[in-house]
């Protein structure tokens, strides 16, 4: 049996895979409020200029920067009122927002401004100083999302400021979920896997579908993964990819497809196989929960967003000893007290083992992913050691 690859190897293959078949999907017109998590099918160009005025970018007075001080103020200038003009050798009261007034070429901040009776002094400004110039957010023309781009709300935001009502993105991702096991298939284990796919796939903006279940029956197996290959454009199954004699999904794949890689030097997470049947992507992930979920997040999370986790660094609360080199171990943890609490130990709120990290033990535990975030590591640490954070929220 060959060994397992390393992350970073199958991040690349994943990669790979992505360019190949992640946009194949027809184009649709979605409402503006429901583009968000959207991929865009076509590149946006403005067509107006914004701003089109110039605008003052703090609270102040407007003014002429080659006049001399005092100013006489002449008057104000609020957000929403009309152009205004104003002569030589006089300032405007201005608040933010609001339109510079015709002749005016910056704007000295409130704070730094100096007023006695109705005569301003302050300092010398650069022209267009605390402007806000016409057309410096964007011109007629300007590229201003490229193709592919997964839309946040801050981009409908600016979607919206465009004129763009009706937005061009690709159709959702379908995906089909197959549970195996004849444990699971009978009821005797609550098929947890099925939920948590689900619940990530609508996370990343994907339509998904549990398909079914099926015992540990290499025939079913294959009818059931062939059928849903034919009809989505992703395929997820659970359990049966670990070396077990009822483990048929990696075989089935390799038989009917093509197998990418098949285990994965992570712990936990290893069992996962990914592969190509009747041209789709078959994600497999281990049965175990954490298994499965420590999978989809290091490895097959890559195939539907290239967003990295935010991060934090903090120190680890006590000694973790690894079980094997030559492995990437996810250590869930919770955070208190500006401390990474490692889930398993005593002071994870459920204790598991003592020193050694027993990821068999975690890849059963579906709480022990109720987390605030995970550390990556291939080497055993110390109490209080420096660890970067990966965060859920």
């Amino acid at each position: 049996m060959k060994s397992p690859i390393s992350l970073k190897e199958a991040l690349e293959k994943i990669n790979e895979l992505k360019n190949k078949y992640y946009f194949r999907r027809k184009s649709e017109l979605v409402d503006l409020n429901d583009s968000v998590s959207r991929e865009l099918s076509e590149t946006i160009f403005a067509d107006s200029m914004s701003p089109e005025f110039d605008i003052a970018a703090m609270d102040g007075f407007a003014v002429r920067c080659e006049d001399a001080y005092p100013l006489k103020i002449s008057g104000s200038v609020y957000a929403g009122d009309c152009m205004v003009k104003f002569n030589g050798g006089e300032a405007m009261a201005i608040a933010t927002g609001a339109l510079l007034p015709q002749g005016a070429d910056a704007v000295l901040k409130m704070e730094d401004a100096k007023v006695k009776k109705d005569e301003l002094f302050g300092k010398n400004l650069k022209k267009w100083e605390n402007v806000f110039r016409a057309g410096s957010d964007y011109r007629k023309g300007d590229k201003i999302f490229e193709k592919n781009h997964r839309i946040m709300p801050q981009s409908a935001a600016l979607l919206y400021s465009l004129g763009i009502e009706k937005v061009p993105v690709f159709k959702k991702i379908r995906t089909g979920i197959i549970s195996t096991g004849t444990e699971i298939h009978n009821g005797m284990i609550k098929n947890t896997n099925a939920v948590l796919i689900q619940g990530f796939m609508k996370e990343l903006g994907c339509a998904s579908e549990f398909i079914g279940t099926v015992p540990d029956d290499y025939d079913k197996t294959k009818n059931m993964l062939l059928q849903a290959c034919e009809k989505y454009d992703v395929v997820f199954t659970t359990g049966g990819v670990s070396v077990g004699e009822r483990d048929y999904v990696a075989d089935i794949i390799a038989q009917t497809g093509e197998i990418i890689f098949h285990r994965v030097a992570i712990r936990p997470g290893k069992p996962i196989a990914v592969g190509i049947i009747n041209d789709t992507p078959v994600f497999s992930l281990p049965g175990k929960p954490t298994g499965a979920f420590a999978a989809l997040e290091m490895v097959v999370r890559s195939y539907f967003t290239k967003i990295p986790r935010a991060s934090c660094k903090l120190t680890i609360n006590e000694d973790v000893l690894l079980q094997e080199e030559g492995f990437s171990y996810i250590l869930f943890v919770k955070i208190a007290q500006n401390m990474a609490n490692t889930m398993g130990y005593k002071n994870s709120g459920m204790k598991l083992f003592e020193k050694e990290y027993e990821t068999a033990i975690i890849s059963a535990s579906p709480r022990s992913t109720i987390v605030d975030g995970y550390v990556i590591t291939d080497k055993d640490m110390k109490k209080d050691q420096v660890v970067e954070v990966h965060l859920f929220n």
